[in-house]
């Protein structure tokens, strides 16, 4: 008799963008879910590449090079060919840090290694932080170049410099909320993966379309904003990844 899959009848939203979802509806689906493509949000370009650009015609003169998202590391190496060739480079290129497992393996993937990466329970912006100033690994007067989603958080830029290095935040992306069609096909678990998707969702449904649901969050950020808009979380992973958020899910089901 075959073994009954953790997540077997439960129907299961994602509302990652469209071109991010796959990894995390398949799965879903292989631990027995019916997992149901929701997007809130889209990942577009930003409105100029004009920062960037500028940033990669000096990209000698970096010392770190610091991604903060699997996106982001996408925008900008599809971008830029010119900073894959140089964050390859052990001897001659910029060291990398990387804010978690999900964006490390991105860069793993165009052959980029990864110097400096949080311990897996603080998988976010802090831990880049206190990953940078336990090592001793930024100078004072060291810059730093983060390519980031117009919008994102400001701990990691404000951190660093407070420390003494030269931050250059530059946008290599824009996430947008998309409207909404209307409720989503019945489901019992909604999903968020970041903050954006999490509040497209609220205010394109509002809290209500989630009551009776079990929500299920991908790590702390996301959580924090779930809670400032009102909505209760029963489900957080430990680790901000795929896999993480899968297995939080199955232990969750598995506690009744």
């Amino acid at each position: 008799m075959a073994a009954v899959l953790p997540l077997t009848d439960w129907r299961v939203l994602v509302t990652r963008p469209a071109n991010q979802a796959r990894s995390l509806l398949q799965a879903l689906r292989q631990a027995g879910a019916t997992a149901i493509a929701y997007p809130t949000i889209a990942v577009e370009a930003p409105p100029s590449w004009a920062r960037f650009d500028d940033a990669i015609a000096s990209v000698a003169s970096y010392g770190w090079v610091v991604f903060t998202s699997p996106s982001a590391v996408r925008s900008a190496l599809a971008r830029a060919p010119r900073l894959e060739a140089a964050l390859r480079s052990s001897k001659d290129g910029p060291r990398v840090a990387a804010v978690g497992s999900q964006t490390a393996s991105t860069l793993a993937e165009h052959g980029v290694p990864v110097t400096l990466m949080p311990e897996d329970g603080v998988q976010r912006q802090e831990g880049l932080v206190a990953g940078f100033i336990g090592s001793g690994a930024l100078k004072p007067g060291t810059r730093v170049l983060l390519p980031q989603a117009i919008g994102g958080r400001e701990l990691l830029h404000e951190a660093l410099t407070a420390v003494g290095a030269i931050v250059d935040v530059v946008p290599v992306s824009r996430t947008v909320a998309l409207p909404l069609p209307g409720p989503p096909p019945a489901f019992d678990v909604a999903t968020f993966a970041s903050p954006s998707a999490l509040r497209a969702f609220v205010d394109g449904l509002k809290v209500a379309a989630l009551h009776d649901k079990v929500v299920a969050v991908i790590g702390p950020t996301t959580r924090d904003a779930a809670i400032a808009a009102g909505v209760t979380v029963q489900v957080e992973s430990t680790i901000p990844s795929v896999a993480g958020l899968v297995d939080a899910l199955a232990a969750y089901r598995l506690r009744g």
